[in-house]
């Protein structure tokens, strides 16, 4: 593990301490809808991670769900950050919430850190290193698709885009074995890179939420892809696969495309 990894995931653990103290938590707020939350941790761990993100890297941009966008074109590095991924999780107590910190190269996915708390379960990886699950190497697992577990969701901030899931998630039911529902993509993702389940998909996911995941994926030997784009846009949602094998990668993508042929919605972050 090179020096910046390690304070990298030396950060995430730090932001892990911060979220599971639930007496700071002390404002829930939403963000247009009332399945989209921002609580006063969010704010707090993501000001957290960018302040000390920029001090380790001090030409780099930040990109974060809580806002701090900044002009991602004009420098090496560009920090992805979810402070709370799974926050709905994280106000119902549910205990199924991580921390996620991504860092691009170039304008592409270079390394990744998603932290459990709850599990104390680390996730990193870093280009050409492999992916590693407390300090442990991991990869996807061998199972076909008729074996595979779905991860998904339907669209939750944007639901006049859940129908098409709703017929994604029945197809690839029909052929597979079951289907998970956890409430945060980045853990979802990363439950992919570990072998504990196969596909995943869902409509519209935001760069923070996959940005971190991404280089996990690809080092523990899986297959993923921002449907309709070129490469992993930074400014606006997109769609998502991802796949343990060639294979069922091939057969999910199939199926999403049978329903989202084109690109179905035009925004920006």
């Amino acid at each position: 593990m090179t020096e910046l990894l390690s304070d990298i995931c030396a950060l995430a653990k730090e932001c892990g301490a911060m979220i599971l103290d639930r007496s700071s938590l002390t404002e829930v707020d939403d963000k247009g809808t009332d399945s989209n939350l921002v609580t006063n941790m969010d704010i707090r761990v993501q000001n957290h991670i960018a302040k000390r993100a920029l001090a380790l890297l001090p030409d780099s941009r930040i990109v974060g769900e809580e806002g701090g966008h900044q002009d991602t074109t004009a420098t090496t590095y560009t920090w992805v950050i979810d402070p709370i991924d799974g926050t709905s999780n994280y106000v119902r107590d549910i205990g199924c919430s991580v921390i996620s910190i991504g860092l691009f190269k170039d304008g592409a996915p270079y390394a990744g850190v998603v932290y459990n708390p709850y599990r104390d379960e680390l996730f990193s990886a870093e280009l050409g290193n492999g992916a590693f699950l407390n300090g442990k190497k991991i990869e996807v697992s061998t199972r076909d698709f008729s074996h595979g577990h779905l991860c998904s969701a339907m669209s939750l901030y944007k639901k006049e885009y859940a129908p098409p899931c709703f017929r994604i998630i029945e197809k690839v039911y029909a052929e597979s074995d079951d289907l998970r529902r956890m409430g945060a993509a980045a853990y979802e993702l990363c439950m992919l890179a570990a072998g504990r389940v196969e596909l995943y998909f869902e409509i519209r996911l935001s760069p923070w939420d996959a940005a971190a995941a991404y280089p996990i994926i690809t080092e523990a030997g899986g297959y993923i892809e921002c449907l309709h784009q070129k490469g992993f846009p930074l400014d606006r949602p997109f769609p998502l696969i991802a796949a343990n094998s060639k294979e069922s990668f091939a057969r999910l993508k199939e199926i999403v495309l049978s329903e989202i042929p084109v690109m179905p919605y035009d925004e920006r972050i």
